[in-house]
């Protein structure tokens, strides 16, 4: 009889244990992370910080009546780590300048000058630099440092926007100033003397005084997988259709396209539904944090990029290719990432597909024209408007080996910014040319 009992104790034990089991079966659902369907993370190369991307171009130093400047990266980057250590305070509200007073801000007095290739949004830049008041929501394209007086409101600081005639003054310690002038004074030696060259509109153009030699540069380039970024661009890549035009090749699916081109080794990609006419005006910080976001979730940043121009009202961005603290230049527009954004998401993405990975270089030296030189023999043509000048740097061409195309050539060159344009100054007969007009 306890046999019985116990065996169908036991028995009752199992049935429920078997009921629980399946009920948990049936009710379990593991905890997953939600996903949106359309989404693929691939990362082909780096992703990078907003200061990684967003450098100055150069510095100029006025001391004791001489102008002195460096696009040295090393230099650069320490001068912007000091200055991102001190606080600014007392930020004024926005002046608007007229060009003498801009000019007056920017070539008086003992002073640093900061310069950027474009403007810089002041929310964007933060985390670089520390304003104890507020941000404004502005941008800059120079930081003018005054050197320290006897005033108890500290030395003064300027961020300046030549391009819109607006400044905003702001202080700092003295004695960082006064440290930061002493440390430049002592550090001469490191710096190119430079020269000013006077422009209309009471603007200046400051160049290197002295010829500059430079080191002509080789690199074998490596060709990144274009299936990477068809993964990366494309919602559902599974449903990508591959065509071969010559010289390249096509990706399509029902709503964008990609195009290949196997000679400059160049990649486009369109999405033809993002129209940019009759779009909604956003400010340049959130088109420029969109386009650097846009790069990063796909680690698209394969070599030393930097941000390099805006167009805010047209919404498009250009990151250029840098090397050895030089901008490179290339007429195909094969050392550039250009992006313009539709009204919701990117509307075209230009961009190589390689990256520069064996340095070959033979240290092969090559002589450019001094600033002077430069900047008088691009002016003295009749048909050339200095007006329309904008820049002047010195810089590199990128171009094809003819023998091997996987060769890359680093060719050092003055360029200008004239008309909004990027063009390559020609030196090779320029001293003989500059004989002939004295």
């Amino acid at each position: 009889m306890r046999y019985e009992i116990g065996k169908s104790i036991v028995l009752s034990i199992l049935i429920v244990f078997s009921i629980l089991l399946t009920w948990n079966l049936w009710t379990y659902q593991p905890k997953l992370d939600a996903m949106d369907p359309n989404m693929h993370e691939i990362l082909i190369a780096e992703q990078r910080d907003v200061s990684e991307l967003i450098k100055p171009s150069h510095v100029l130093y006025h001391l004791d009546g001489e102008d002195y400047g460096t696009n040295n990266p090393e230099i650069m980057n320490e001068l912007i780590k000091e200055i991102g250590s001190w606080g600014f305070y007392d930020i004024g509200t926005v002046q608007i300048l007229d060009d003498s007073k801009i000019k007056d801000l920017l070539n008086s007095g003992t002073r640093a000058v900061i310069f950027y290739p474009d403007i810089v949004p002041f929310n964007l830049y933060k985390g670089i630099i520390q304003i104890e008041d507020h941000f404004p929501r502005d941008s800059f394209d120079r930081i003018v440092i005054r050197q320290a007086n006897d005033s108890q409101d500290g030395s003064v600081v300027y961020f300046i926007s030549t391009v819109e005639g607006k400044a905003y003054e702001t202080h700092i310690n003295p004695e960082r100033v006064e440290a930061l002038f002493t440390k430049a004074n002592g550090n001469k030696k490191l710096y190119d003397k430079y020269k000013a060259m006077e422009l209309p509109d009471n603007r200046f153009l400051y160049l290197p005084e002295k010829s500059i030699e430079m080191t002509r540069y080789q690199y074998i380039s490596e060709t990144i997988d274009p299936d990477k970024f068809k993964n990366a661009l494309f919602r559902d890549p599974n449903k990508v259709r591959r065509d071969f035009p010559p010289n390249g090749v096509q990706y399509t699916d029902d709503r964008s396209f990609m195009n290949l081109d196997y000679l400059t080794n160049m990649l486009m990609y369109v999405n033809p539904g993002q129209d940019t006419y009759n779009q909604v005006e956003e400010d340049q910080e959130e088109v420029l944090k969109r386009s650097i976001n846009f790069v990063n979730e796909h680690g698209g940043w394969t070599d030393d990029y930097r941000y390099s121009s805006i167009s805010v009202y047209e919404k498009k961005i250009v990151f250029r290719l840098y090397t050895k603290g030089y901008p490179v230049f290339n007429e195909q527009g094969m050392t550039e990432i250009r992006q313009s954004w539709g009204a919701e998401e990117i509307y075209q993405y230009k961009r190589p597909y390689f990256s520069l990975e064996i340095d070959l270089s033979d240290s092969k030296k090559v002589e450019l024209p001094s600033g002077e030189d430069a900047f008088r023999y691009l002016t003295s043509s009749p048909e050339f408007n200095p007006k329309l000048l904008q820049n002047m740097v010195i810089g590199y061409r990128l171009s094809k080996d003819s023998t091997n195309s996987k060769v890359v050539i680093l060719e050092p060159s003055w360029y200008y910014l004239y008309a909004g344009s990027w063009l390559r100054l020609d030196t090779a007969d320029i001293r003989g040319n500059l004989n002939g007009l004295e």
